[in-house]
């Protein structure tokens, strides 16, 4: 078996353009413009390169700052390739027998989110692992996240003069570290190392994607009535939810079930867009995938973490209002 350590560059919507999301019905990250990879043998010996841009389909025109950090021009973009094409060189050069390792799990989402978009054949999750979990955690015994700057110069490996940012490049940054790493070891016991990080694969794939515009206020759009009412992908039968809990930042989950066809989990994610007249408005995206076990463990997980501090909040009021009372 071969190891196939990759890394990509993608361009990405302005923040305040939500056409994006519009026009490809998904709520995607980015749309990838090149894929770099090194792939090494069983002694990690590095036995290959893999380097290709893709022309965009749906961002066309290049993010400043995405523009400004890899030093990709749409020149080069034009002269690219669609990303079916690049994706089916990618595969026949990585072989039959072969685990993906990337940096972080960034990578493989936006990977998996574009295979999805192409509707191409999606990735499964033991395809794949982080090689930063696996260094973290042979180097530190945490799963705490390092750079690759970091973990190069801790390991006192060269950058031999390649610039980041640049797809090869950063992929051949992480082989060096591969190679001062025991992989085999890592993929052995990565179950156990991945324990006490989130999966990036939690969520199935979409089956279907919704956005609501034109929010004057961000406080309740997660409760406006179209937002809360979702049906059944498959029959229509509108879902019994339960009520959406707070993630992390703008990002809600809520629970749907259909009496026919189960449990169904709606991530609920809130924007914000500037109009023509240069007023900021506010948005939501629906995402509605199937349901597993360690997505209602997290709904229940959030759930008794927010109803905590509601509860903590309304002690802490009612104090404030018996100090007022008492005055």
């Amino acid at each position: 078996m071969n190891y196939i350590v990759f890394d990509l560059e993608w361009n990405q919507p302005y923040s305040n353009d939500i056409s994006f999301m519009k026009r490809t019905k998904m709520p995607l990250t980015g749309e990838i413009i090149q894929i770099g990879a090194v792939k090494l043998n069983e002694k990690m010996d590095i036995i290959d390169h893999f380097t290709m841009f893709i022309k965009p389909q749906y961002l066309t025109r290049m993010h400043k700052h995405v523009r400004e950090l890899t030093g990709i021009t749409t020149h080069e973009l034009n002269h690219g390739v669609p990303f079916k094409t690049a994706m089916q060189y990618f595969q026949k050069w990585c072989g039959d027998e072969y685990m993906l390792l990337s940096w972080g799990s960034d990578d493989i989402l936006i990977l998996r989110e574009n295979l999805m978009l192409h509707k191409m054949k999606a990735l499964s999750y033991d395809q794949w692992v982080d090689a930063q979990m696996i260094y973290s955690y042979q180097r530190y015994g945490t799963n705490q996240q390092y750079s690759v700057a970091h973990a190069m110069e801790n390991l006192n490996i060269s950058t031999e003069h390649l610039s980041a940012h640049n797809a090869l490049h950063d992929a051949v940054f992480t082989a060096h570290i591969c190679q001062s790493l025991d992989i085999a070891q890592g993929i052995l016991h990565y179950d156990l190392i991945r324990k006490e990080s989130s999966n990036p694969f939690l969520y199935p794939p979409i089956l279907t994607f919704f956005m609501y515009e034109n929010f004057s206020e961000k406080k309740r759009i997660v409760h406006d009535r179209r937002v809360r009412m979702s049906f059944c992908p498959y029959c229509q039968t509108r879902l019994e939810m339960t009520r959406p809990e707070r993630l992390q930042g703008d990002k809600h989950l809520a629970i749907g079930v259909c009496p026919k066809h189960g449990d169904f989990a709606v991530q609920l994610k809130v924007g914000k867009y500037t109009i023509k007249s240069g007023s900021s408005k506010f948005y939501v995206t629906k995402v509605l995938t199937h349901c597993t076990d360690e997505i209602r463990s997290l709904y229940t997980q959030k759930s008794e973490i927010n109803r905590e501090k509601e509860r903590k909040y309304l002690e802490y009021r009612k104090a404030e209002h018996e100090k007022v009372r008492q005055k």
